[in-house]
């Protein structure tokens, strides 16, 4: 009982060691998590911030972007208003100036008009003139010669009207062909220039609704770099309570066993003083416990003897499988010396061959029961030890020999 008592107050301070290595060790753990993860957690808002900082940078630049690329489209929009305007102004000038030319050759074509009909006039007059004067000295020759005269101004002057009217049907042609060039031409710009004002318009829309949406999609990114930031301070935060519950429940096993273990000492204890007492008491009972723990012990040593049994008659098997082998190898030698090798020859240098005598595998399981020293006594007695005589004899393991001689 001492004894076991000793044993179970080792085994209780190896326990108590064991335990508070463990605490120790847990609380080391527990001190280095939380340093990683204060690390971590620098490390991480380190990163945030950066993120942050970046993303707000960008947030920046697309806003700058934006608001350029809108007063870009303001300033094209002015331009190709003012463009169109000054095009449109040029068109109207080039209108007037069609409208003033076209008057200025109806003018001029009525002049020419009245600059033929005033010149046939006068030269009517003056022929008539001179035609009564010389009508006295040249009756017949100068009426031939005004007739003719009259006919070729009359002639050329036809061909003057024809052509003028054809120069005045031209110039309307032209006049009112370039009217209505003018006013496609105005028409076609006007299209172009509210086209081209409704595509910048339409260009500078989709640009602030891309804005927006990508101002959303940053303020979504930052919204989910803060969540992200929160959870992982829950996380640290929900790691280290983990850690501390952990610590505490260790460290209450710890003292649980503890416990457990001052309290086993203490029931050994009270269970020696226990034992002693009702030994004393009672001797017989005692006695009867001893031969129980006897018969227990008995029937282990049975048990025990049992599995011993069974293991020799393995290593039985395993012989008798050995000398089967080993017979065949015997065999196999015997066979292979008989095929390749000739028998001694007798002579005077040779030893005479002779047989071994092998024992059978009773004999050698007869020997291998007995024990180490009554072979070795078999053996002295078989084998006694004689010392060398004087006559120097050769031995015939020493005698020279010829080698075998293999078979051809």
């Amino acid at each position: 009982m001492e004894a076991m008592q000793n044993v179970v107050r080792l085994h209780r301070a190896c326990n108590n060691a064991g335990l508070e290595e463990i605490s120790s060790l847990t609380s080391a753990n527990s001190s280095s998590i939380k340093e990683f993860l204060e690390e971590m957690d620098k490390e991480s808002s380190s990163i945030f911030g950066d993120l942050q900082g970046t993303l707000s940078g960008y947030q920046g630049e697309m806003a700058l972007f934006a608001k350029e690329l809108r007063e870009r489209f303001q300033d094209s929009i002015v331009h190709t208003k003012e463009t169109s305007k000054f095009i449109n102004g040029i068109l109207e000038k080039l209108l007037e100036e069609s409208n003033k030319l076209e008057s200025d050759t109806i003018i001029a074509h009525e002049a020419q008009l009245q600059s033929i009909a005033d010149f046939r006039k006068a030269y009517e007059e003056q022929a008539h003139l001179e035609s009564e004067k010389l009508l006295a000295d040249m009756t017949n020759l100068v009426t031939d010669h005004i007739r003719r005269q009259k006919e070729l101004v009359e002639l050329r002057l036809d061909g003057l009207r024809d052509d003028a009217a054809k120069n005045k049907s031209c110039l309307a042609m032209h006049t009112s062909s370039m009217g209505s060039i003018t006013t496609d031409a105005k028409r076609k710009w006007q299209e172009f220039s509210m086209q081209a004002e409704d595509g910048t318009k339409d260009a500078a829309d989709f640009s602030a609704a891309k804005h927006c949406r990508m101002e959303v999609l940053l303020k979504k990114c930052v919204t989910t770099v803060d969540t992200a930031s929160m959870h992982w301070k829950r996380a640290q935060q929900s790691v280290n309570e983990m850690s501390s519950q952990h610590v505490s429940a260790l460290e209450q096993l710890v003292r649980n066993v503890s416990d457990g273990n001052e309290q086993h000492d203490a029931d050994i204890a009270s269970a020696r003083t226990v034992a002693e007492e009702d030994v004393a008491r009672n001797s017989d009972e005692f006695l009867h416990n001893f031969e129980s723990i006897s018969e227990k012990e008995r029937e282990s040593v049975s048990g025990i003897m049992g599995v011993v049994e069974a293991h020799s008659s393995s290593i039985q098997n395993l012989r008798e499988d050995y000398s089967g082998q080993a017979t065949d190898v015997k065999v196999q030698i015997q066979s292979t010396f008989e095929q390749k090798y000739m028998d001694y020859e007798p002579s005077g240098l040779t030893p005479v061959r002779c047989e071994l005598d092998v024992p059978s595998k009773g004999t050698i399981e007869s020997l291998r029961a007995l024990p180490m020293e009554s072979l070795l006594e078999e053996f002295r007695e078989n084998h006694p030890y004689e010392p060398p005589s004087n006559t120097k004899e050769l031995k015939p393991s020493l005698i020279p020999r010829s080698p075998l001689i293999q078979i051809n």
